[in-house]
């Protein structure tokens, strides 16, 4: 007892121990792992959100440049003023200070609204215009260029790179950046080409300027506790960082060389260190990049490692502890509880399990729960022995009841004979009929027939009907290509039955069943409607879905005869599955049921001929 009782303690013990240093790991890992990806994650996600804060606002920077050289352009006095003739040039003055007043005006726009810092002045743009001699008044024009506003004439601009882009129509708009003035600010500039909107000639070009300064500011309310965001021009030189200076090319730098795409995000080496690259791109070409040290995301995954690994230890030691103490206590009473099981009386049921009494519950009950199921399992043999002595039985009727149908056979084929040599021709039709019902009926006990067969065995029975009911028509329509389907047994005679006994109760005339078949997409259809009392189809297809035990009618009938409704339709969904069956359709006058299977040809059995009426 003592050895059992130790191999079971160990064999306890050290899988049982495993499994919970496997789950605690796991789960320590698990949640370490996710504390981890949470942290780097928010911290990514923080990163984000300040590039695109930047993004939003710059891009906001762009576009608002944009509208007021699109408003330049496109507005009709500007438009008067650029492209009137003069005969003159003092008749100018008036329209050359009133178009000056106009830019003056547009150049008073706050560049940023309210996203700057409060310690930094707004700027405000500087909108100038580059007139070409296609305007009216390009001879009182300001001789040389200076990005301030005011109205210029071209040839200073003749060899600057923009304006001889622009000029080559490869786009709509040039961006570039340059220090201008005598404080060499820093500023960015977009050009837009003006044409005249009558003939279409050059007249000038518009200039929007804006100072970086409002740039800064975007970039201070965005700052980065480790990293540094960049602006880039289409030429890699910097318009605006923390890190480089103003115009500085950058593009020979590792990371800025590997940029692909348009938008993304990758790691590369910065200085010798692993740097997360961000970057984005405007739709004038340049580029904004956020770099920041992959350092940053994981400098508390050490921390969160630690302090995971050392919980899960403490919890092992807790539960190797408390393992011991219920292993220990276990062990020695299902010991007791095994040897008890393995005593040969027991075994042969010839006593009862002894009781336990081991003062733990789960044990005296699983020794209760063994003992009842012995004397349980003892009654389901003897049970078993008794139904399998009954269905030998059965079988031993069934082979019995297969020679009736021979003589019913022969039966009816002897009243017919009798009822032809009599000269009772109708009494002879009826016999017939009832022999081909009961032929078709039997089936050779298949559950499957042909189409043919199966409408045979309607029009043998509706003759039969026919003969009792005078103002019964019948109407049967499939086509012949239908015919060699094969069909679940018993699928159409109940519904025509059905439609006799319930739907033509209490009418006594024009009395009309019709049959049709047609082949679907989803295999075959066929209808049978009669004119009788008709029924709610939506009831009725309830019923059969929801309440099988009333399916047929809100009676009993058919369900108690075997061959109801309820019965073809659960038949057929046993033979083809539950999308196929019995469904009701709404009619005009009666009830009309259509019967759903799949299109099959019917098999031949070597040695099997078909069905044939008498």
């Amino acid at each position: 007892m003592i050895a059992r009782h130790a191999k079971l303690l160990s064999r306890l013990s050290l899988p049982i121990f495993a499994l919970i240093v496997i789950i605690i790991a796991f789960f320590a890992t698990v949640a370490s792992y996710i504390l981890i990806r949470v942290q780097n994650d928010h911290t990514l996600n923080m990163a984000n959100q300040s590039m695109k804060f930047v993004y939003r606002n710059i891009w906001y920077q762009f576009e608002t440049m944009n509208n007021v050289a699109g408003f330049i352009l496109s507005n009709p006095s500007i438009e008067g003023l650029l492209d009137r003739r003069y005969e003159e040039a003092y008749d100018a003055v008036g329209d050359y200070f009133a178009l000056r007043t106009n830019l003056e005006n547009l150049s008073l726009l706050s560049l940023l609204n309210d996203t700057g810092s409060r310690s930094t002045a707004q700027k405000s743009y500087a909108i100038s215009i580059a007139l070409e001699p296609g305007s009216g008044l390009y001879g009182i024009a300001t001789d040389h260029f200076d990005p301030t506003p005011g109205i210029y004439k071209y040839e200073d601009l003749q060899n600057q790179i923009w304006y001889r882009s622009l000029k080559s129509g490869a786009r709509q708009t040039e961006w570039w950046g340059q220090r201008t003035g005598q404080s060499n600010s820093a500023m960015i500039y977009s050009a837009r080409i003006k044409t005249s909107i009558k003939d279409g000639r050059s007249v000038g070009v518009v200039i929007v300027g804006a100072d970086t300064g409002s740039i800064r500011s975007v970039f201070e309310n965005a700052q980065l506790e480790k990293g540094y965001h960049l602006l880039l021009d289409e030429n890699n030189r910097v318009v605006y960082s923390e890190r480089y200076s103003f115009l500085e090319s950058v593009g020979e730098l590792p990371f800025i060389r590997e940029l692909e795409g348009a938008k993304g995000s990758q790691v590369a080496k910065v200085d010798g260190e692993q740097h997360r690259v961000m970057f984005d791109t405007f739709t004038n070409g340049w580029k904004l990049l956020t770099v920041v040290p992959e350092s940053h995301f994981t400098q508390y995954t050490f921390a969160i490692s630690a302090i995971g690994a050392a919980t899960a230890i403490a919890a092992l030691l807790v539960a190797g502890v408390i393992l011991r103490r219920i292993v220990v206590r276990v062990t020695v009473p299902i010991t007791r509880l095994v040897s008890a099981m393995h005593r040969p009386e027991v075994l042969e049921f010839k006593e009862p399990l002894p009781e336990q009494n081991s003062g733990i519950y789960e044990v005296d009950e699983l020794g209760q729960k063994f003992s009842s199921m012995l004397v349980t399992l003892h009654a389901l043999i003897e049970k078993s022995f008794v139904e399998e002595m009954e269905r030998r039985q059965l079988q031993l009727e069934l082979l019995h009841a297969q020679i009736n149908p021979h003589f019913l056979y022969n039966t009816l084929d002897l009243i017919n004979c009798r009822a032809i040599m009599a000269g009772d021709r109708e009494s002879s039709h009826i016999v017939r009929s009832l022999a081909n019902v009961f032929r078709h009926s039997l089936n050779r006990g298949e559950a499957w027939i042909s189409l043919r067969d199966e409408v045979n065995q309607v029009e043998a029975y509706l003759h039969i009907q026919q003969m009792m009911m005078d103002n019964l028509q019948v109407d049967i329509q499939v086509p012949d290509e239908l015919m060699a389907a094969s069909v679940v047994h018993l699928s159409l005679q109940p519904l025509v039955e059905n439609a006799i006994k319930h739907g033509f109760a209490g009418q006594v005339s024009n009395c009309r069943i019709g049959i049709t078949g047609v082949r679907t997409n989803k295999g075959l259809v066929l209808r049978v409607e009669d004119n009788g009392q008709g029924c709610d189809p939506v009831r009725m297809n309830r019923l059969l879905r929801d309440h099988p035990g009333i399916a047929s009618g809100g009676k009993a009938g058919g369900v108690r005869s075997g061959y109801g409704t309820l019965n073809v339709h659960r038949r057929i969904q046993l033979h083809c599955g539950e999308a196929y069956g019995l469904r009701y359709v709404a009619a005009d006058t009666g009830t009309c049921v259509e019967v759903e299977m799949p299109f099959r040809i019917a098999e031949r059995i070597p040695g099997q001929e078909e069905l044939t009426n008498v």
